[in-house]
C-alpha cells in the first residue's frame, strides 16, 4: 500500500500501537530514591522513621526495608484514589441527578472505569498517579453511563455537559495512560 494508507492504518490502531510498545518499556520498581507518580507529579520516595506515610509536594516519606515499600505505596495509593474517585463521582452523579451504588477498586490493564445497569461504578486505582483532572475525567465519563449506557453522540453531549474540557482529557490517557502500568507493586 501507500504511505497515505500505511498512516491511515497506524492512526487507526493508535491505541493498540501505543499499548503493545508500553508493554516493551521498562518496569519502575520502586525503591528509595525512586520516582513515584502521584497526581501527575512525580515524588522522590525517600525514607522515614515515621510509621505513617507523609507527602510533601516532591517527596514522599516511608518506613521500613526496602523490600516493603511497593506494598506499602500500593495501599497508600488505592486509599487516596478511592477517595479522591467518590468525591469525584458524587460530585458528578450529584449534576446529573443520579446515584450510583457503590465504587469499587481494580488494577485492570483495558480500562479505566466502568459503570454496571444497576449503577455500581469501578475504577483503576492507578488513576490516582494521573493528574487530577484525568481522574475527575474518567468520573465524570462513567457516571454518564447511569444516564446512557453507551458511547452514542447523546452520551458524549452528557459528558460535555458535565465536563466541558473532556477531550483534553482523553488524549492524555491515550497517550499517557500506559505509563501508568510500568510501575510495579508487589502483591
Amino acid at each position: 500500500g501507500s504511505y497515505k494508507q500505511a498512516l491511515q492504518f497506524a492512526n487507526s490502531r493508535e491505541n493498540w500501537i501505543r499499548t503493545k510498545l508500553a508493554n516493551h518499556l521498562p518496569e519502575i520498581i520502586l525503591n528509595y530514591g525512586s520516582m513515584l507518580l502521584y497526581q501527575g507529579q512525580e515524588l522522590i520516595i525517600k525514607p522515614s522513621q515515621d510509621k505513617h506515610i507523609t507527602k510533601t509536594e516532591r517527596e514522599i516519606f516511608i518506613s521500613g526495608p526496602e523490600s516493603s515499600i511497593s506494598g506499602k505505596i500500593k495501599g497508600y495509593l488505592k486509599t487516596k484514589a478511592r477517595d479522591h474517585l467518590n468525591y469525584s463521582s458524587r460530585k458528578y452523579s450529584k449534576k446529573l441527578g443520579k446515584q450510583f451504588k457503590k465504587i469499587t477498586l481494580r488494577d485492570t490493564k483495558s480500562r479505566w472505569g466502568s459503570c454496571t445497569s444497576d449503577g455500581n461504578l469501578m475504577y483503576s486505582w492507578r488513576l490516582i498517579m494521573a493528574p487530577p483532572s484525568v481522574q475527575a475525567y474518567v468520573a465524570a465519563h462513567e457516571v454518564c453511563h447511569l444516564v446512557e449506557m453507551n458511547h452514542s453522540d447523546a452520551f458524549w453531549r452528557q459528558v460535555a455537559a458535565i465536563y466541558p474540557n473532556y477531550k483534553k482529557q482523553r488524549e492524555w490517557l491515550r497517550h499517557q495512560g500506559s505509563h501508568l502500568h510500568r510501575y510495579q507493586f508487589k502483591r
